[in-house]
């Protein structure tokens, strides 16, 4: 079975995660002094920027000697029950004993997701102390920080983890690429419109090139749209809708207008803008006659070839 190249291609060891170099140097130090004294952590930020592989590098650079299976605990509060299972799981795990091992991990994945009074739940996980066992080091991965209940909040250290810069993307994607024995063409390497629509998603951007998509399609339809002047752009706007949704198109265009810097103009771009908002509830035929004339009168004049 062909493995995801987002799991063959994570990293196993901090020194092997890029980007977040103030977090890494950080943990870095941590790991080589058992994390001894370390609070709870929340890492946060949008997917596919690195949490969950940086947490799983950190339980394994601080016991690089054991199996991460006895010395940290991966929870995803989407896929548990109840609290209490959790909470067994935790207590089950934290009571097992090995050698060589002082403090365990209990990585928490999309804690945001769980309710409120399950959050307040996990206080109590924070506070216990248990003169016999260690407490573990509790790690807890979100995309919103806001999210997340105060009372874990304040008893834990947040570090922001943001898209990776598009070099370290396109390093990363010709890299594997190379290991792959695949070619690196102007389909599987992403553009800078690429990044953007898709959030700087590491791991979703190895999914499409794994599965042979090409990864600029919207910088194809892009160029379309913006060479096709004189016969107007309604079957493009009509085939770009029957691809994807309304507003997913509208802000793969807005996007690309402000990377050209054409959303610093405002007089060019205001009409095409307004029938933006007009079509949000409409379906996509109707919206494709309201977007292909605004385009065309508009934005479409002042497009250089």
């Amino acid at each position: 079975m062909t493995s995801l190249w987002s799991e063959k291609y994570r990293p196993l060891h901090l020194t092997q995660v890029h980007g977040h170099d103030n977090l890494r140097k950080l943990l870095e130090t941590a790991a080589k002094n058992k994390c001894r004294g370390l609070p709870p952590l929340i890492l946060y930020g949008p997917p596919g920027t690195g949490k969950t592989s940086i947490a799983h590098a950190l339980a394994l650079d601080t016991y690089p000697q054991t199996s991460p299976i006895l010395s940290s605990l991966y929870l995803n509060a989407s896929d548990e029950r109840s609290i209490e299972v959790v909470r067994e799981r935790i207590f089950d795990f934290v009571r097992t004993r090995w050698p060589g091992i002082e403090r365990k991990f209990v990585i928490f994945d999309e804690v945001e997701t769980m309710t409120d009074q399950a959050q307040l739940s996990l206080r109590a996980l924070l506070d216990a102390d248990d003169e016999v066992v260690p407490k573990p080091l509790y790690i807890f991965l979100c995309n919103t920080l806001c999210r997340v209940h105060p009372s874990i909040r304040s008893r834990a250290v947040a570090f922001f983890c943001g898209h990776l810069s598009p070099t370290i993307i396109r390093n990363s994607v010709q890299s594997v690429l190379k290991t792959e024995t695949r070619k690196a063409t102007k389909d599987n390497v992403p553009t800078d419109l690429t990044l953007q629509i898709l959030r700087g998603d590491l791991r979703q951007i190895y999914c499409k090139i794994q599965t042979g998509e090409n990864i600029n399609e919207w910088e194809t339809w892009l160029q379309r749209l913006k060479n096709r002047k004189a016969a107007g752009t309604s079957m493009i706007w009509e085939d770009g809708l029957s691809r994807t949704p309304v507003a997913v198109l509208c802000r793969n265009v807005l996007l690309w207008l402000e990377l050209n810097g054409h959303l610093e103009k405002p007089e060019i771009v205001k009409p095409f803008i307004d029938a933006v908002f007009r079509v949000r509830d409409l379906t996509a035929e109707q919206a494709s006659s309201v977007l292909a004339p605004a385009w065309d009168n508009s934005v479409a004049k002042h497009l250089k070839d």
